[in-house]
């Protein structure tokens, strides 16, 4: 069965209903007079948390989701009725990022919050407004605009006290079974877990969450095997629980340094696109072990830790144990000098804070659940760390611009009788991009010439015609005005 923490969905706002032209006259009233109304607003898709949902699976059949339109203006001075807003239900701390552009627009922390997607659009005014002492009897409307449109990203951020973290079958899922009353899914072979196992642990009156990952492999950091789609859930642990098999005899004494590595290489890339601009740091705080990881100097996160050596049952030998263990504190210590982290723990605190247990017996765990609880009652509630929010290149809307564009746009215009064939040679095709004259280009009824000399002195009254002068643009060219609305198609004005 597929895990769904991650799910992408198209949002679409509605429509606002177009005005309309209408006339009215009763009876002894000698002229006819505007009464068309405004159109409907169309709705907004809005995003509600809430503690009911808890998994994001609601989204696995259907993906697209549109707001309905307002109504268009009726006659007699009425207007369209409003539609209504399109409320989609996500669960507490989910994580909103914009698909074209990586960023993330909000995180949901709490139940009932409402955050918009996507905005209805607006306009549809009717001839009743347009009426003034010259205009009597205005002929035009102004048409709704169309609803946005885009794509987002649904990410559950799984929060938990403690991370497990190891290499396949070091026994992590054993573990959180021992300590909680999950029953997740346990074999003698690599990849077993392939979703990650959230369980509830409740030692001396304190409860706490542990979350299970699946198995880490060297080069999970660049996407190999399965624990890189899931590492963001670690990354909002308080504790780090780094996980060795001891049945493996030497071979696991070298698997801890490497889990460290992954770590350290995916902060490194995921923080900043200048990993040299990242320090990670592992000193002492509080008496306890703990990772610092500064971006530019800003402290982004900082993370307790803790060393298991597992199936103590498979060995239960101390000697070996004691062997083992020395063996491991100099790979560790060795391995934050060769990678230049900056260190300051003793042999001491590491012994203090590796713990030797085995899940098959229980032995030892007890005994680690209480330093757990140790630990999180010295360490604070953090930051909600949002570690996908990489500055990256944003893709913005085209800044204000005019450009010629090429003659097979000429063609096509012929094609679709927007101009004949001998004005063709005559005329210019000009592209432009500018959020208020596409507005206004939306909102303009085709063929009204009332409308469209309205239309001209308002641009006349802005920047717009002393631009076109300025760039040699002359009457009769073709303006190509690109929708600053999502999936909507340019339109064609001529000038």
């Amino acid at each position: 069965m597929r895990f769904y923490d991650e799910v992408t969905i198209s949002v679409q706002s509605g429509k606002w209903g177009d005005g309309t032209v209408t006339w009215r006259r009763e009876a002894g009233v000698a002229f006819w007079w505007p009464s068309g109304g405004n159109g409907g607003k169309g709705w907004s898709v809005i995003l509600q948390a809430a503690k009911d949902e808890n998994t994001l699976q609601t989204y696995r059949y259907k993906s697209v989701f549109k707001a309905a339109p307002g109504e268009p203006g009726k006659s007699k001075d009425q207007y369209g009725s409003n539609a209504e807003n399109l409320i989609l239900q996500v669960p507490v701390w989910t994580l909103i990022r914009d698909k074209q552009t990586d960023e993330i627009l909000y995180t949901f922390t709490k139940d009932g919050e409402q955050r918009t997607a996507v905005e209805g659009g607006e306009g549809g005014v009717g001839n009743i407004h347009f009426k003034d002492a010259v205009h009597q009897y205005p002929t035009f409307c102004l048409l709704g605009e169309p609803g946005n449109k885009k794509e987002i990203v649904l990410e559950l951020q799984l929060l938990a006290d403690v991370a497990l973290i190891g290499t396949p079958s070091v026994g992590k899922t054993s573990v959180i079974n021992s300590i909680s009353n999950t029953k997740a899914k346990v074999a003698d072979y690599p990849f077993t877990t392939l979703i990650p196992n959230l369980g509830s642990v409740t030692v001396q009156k304190t409860h706490f969450n542990v979350i299970d990952i699946p198995g880490l492999i060297k080069g999970s950091a660049e996407g190999k095997g399965l624990w890189n789609a899931f590492l963001r859930h670690i990354l909002k642990a308080r504790i780090f629980c780094l996980i060795g098999d001891i049945s493996r005899y030497d071979k696991w004494i070298t698997e801890i340094p490497e889990l460290l590595d992954e770590i350290c290489t995916y902060t490194r890339t995921k923080f900043s696109k200048n990993p040299n601009a990242v320090e990670i740091q592992i000193r002492e705080d509080k008496g306890m072990i703990t990772l610092f990881i500064y971006e530019e100097g800003k402290l982004v996160i900082e993370k307790r830790m803790m060393f298991l050596i597992n199936k103590y049952d498979l060995v239960n030998d101390p000697e070996i144990l004691k062997e083992y263990k020395t063996q491991l504190w100099k790979q560790i210590l060795d391995f934050f000098k060769k990678e230049k982290i900056w260190t300051k723990i003793t042999k001491k605190l590491i012994d203090e804070y590796t713990f030797t247990i085995s899940a098959a017996t229980h032995f030892g765990i007890d005994d680690r659940l209480k330093k757990v609880v140790d630990v999180l009652k010295k360490t604070d509630v953090q930051e909600v760390y949002h570690v996908e929010n990489i500055p990256h290149e944003q893709i913005k809307h085209m800044s204000e611009y005019i450009k010629n564009i090429s003659e097979q746009e000429k063609e096509f215009l012929v094609s679709e009788n927007y101009i004949s064939s001998g004005d063709a040679q005559y005329i210019n095709v000009r592209e432009i991009y500018n959020e208020e004259f596409a507005k206004f280009v939306r909102q303009l009824p085709r063929w009204n010439d009332e409308w469209e000399a309205r239309f001209w002195k308002q641009m006349g009254q802005k920047w717009f015609l002393e631009e076109f002068e300025n760039r040699g643009i002359q009457k009769g060219d073709i303006f190509k005005v690109l929708s600053p609305y999502n999936g909507q198609s340019p339109k064609y004005i001529q000038y």
